[in-house]
């Protein structure tokens, strides 16, 4: 009789280092050449999932306890069998820089933030944007998590682990390498239309790229992505919530003093963004007024105190807006 011995199956082994990378690759192989809807969707699902496993890891590195949501609560064992409910990606993100004292800048925490939103939205209630915003975002946040992985990761590696981590990061930054050139291709065919208007144009909330010219009497929409906004005031808050900080728009929702809205100094509309950053002058903000297209060298708080904003006279008379100005002198400002 012929003795039955089991056959050895694989096991299922992805340490997180492997894990993460694993993802990186995967996202990298569904934005390659003409990705279709369905590549998009799980770009978007695993860039996440490969985001919150890299940062995590780098905790873990740091100490596990770190990785639990309540780290006064961690315990070893549970720890070993998976069996813990671990922290978000913004609490991370948090501890990195206060307890790991990794930089993680704004501008890169609002790119993942977004795409933690557009994952959630996929995962339970369904997800619309253009499919160019996903591959643009996408290639971004892929950026962020191959530095991230080279400066924060790899030196806390050794031996066939820190092989594995350079192999994979190689394979990923040469596919990324291609997205990138494809991305800038379609701007650089954009910037001839674009460049009379770079006051007026700003990044993109769900792109990210420096495609939206709020031009009157044009379509309020992004050159590169072509996602749409039916009115200026939509536009308005979605880049004030998505662009800018969005714990000062949180704050502005719930009664505070956030960046919108500001009554504009020519239109007189209540969207004037203060912090704006438009094409011409990407690094420091430029008053822009998202109704009429106005933007400003420099703006002045109304001598009343009243929380509106002019343009300094410069001649000795006094900053006072409209209203403030009526309310002084009894007749409209000229």
């Amino acid at each position: 009789m012929t003795e039955l011995i089991p056959s050895e199956r694989p096991r299922v082994h992805f340490p997180p280092i492997a894990n993460g990378i694993d993802y990186l690759q995967s996202v990298v192989n569904h934005l390659a050449g003409e990705p279709t809807v369905w590549d998009l969707k799980y770009a978007v699902l695993h860039l996440q999932s490969a985001t919150e496993v890299l940062l995590k890891a780098r905790l873990q590195q740091e100490h596990w306890s770190l990785v639990f949501k309540d780290p006064g609560k961690a315990d070893r064992v549970r720890f070993e069998n998976g069996e813990f409910e671990s922290c978000g990606t913004a609490e991370a993100i948090s501890r990195l820089r206060g307890i790991v004292g990794i930089v993680v800048s704004e501008k890169d925490t609002k790119q993942i933030a977004q795409l933690a939103k557009w994952r959630n939205a996929l995962q339970h209630y369904g997800l619309s944007v253009p499919a160019p915003a996903v591959e643009s975002r996408a290639a971004q946040v892929l950026d962020i998590l191959l530095r991230f992985i080279t400066d924060h990761l790899v030196p806390g590696l050794s031996g066939g682990e820190a092989e594995f981590a350079d192999e994979g990061i190689y394979t990923v930054r040469s596919r990324l390498a291609k997205i990138q050139a494809f991305i800038k291709t379609r701007m650089d065919r954009l910037r001839p239309e674009l460049e009379p208007y770079a006051a007026q144009t700003v990044a993109c909330p769900e792109c990210s790229q420096p495609a939206l010219p709020l031009v009157v009497d044009s379509p309020l929409s992004c050159r590169f992505c072509e996602e749409t906004w039916a009115t200026p005031e939509q536009l308005a808050h979605h880049y004030a919530r998505n662009v800018l900080d969005p714990k000062a728009y949180a704050d502005f929702e719930n009664g505070g003093d956030g960046p919108l809205p500001r009554a504009c100094p020519d239109c007189r509309s209540g969207l004037l963004v203060l912090d704006a950053r438009t094409a011409a002058a990407p690094d420091r903000p430029s008053p822009l007024c998202f109704s009429c297209g106005n933007s400003y060298e420099e703006l002045v708080a109304c001598e009343y105190g009243c929380g509106s904003v002019v343009v300094p006279t410069k001649d000795g008379r006094r900053d006072l807006c409209p209203m403030c100005f009526e309310h002084a002198y009894g007749f409209d400002k000229p």
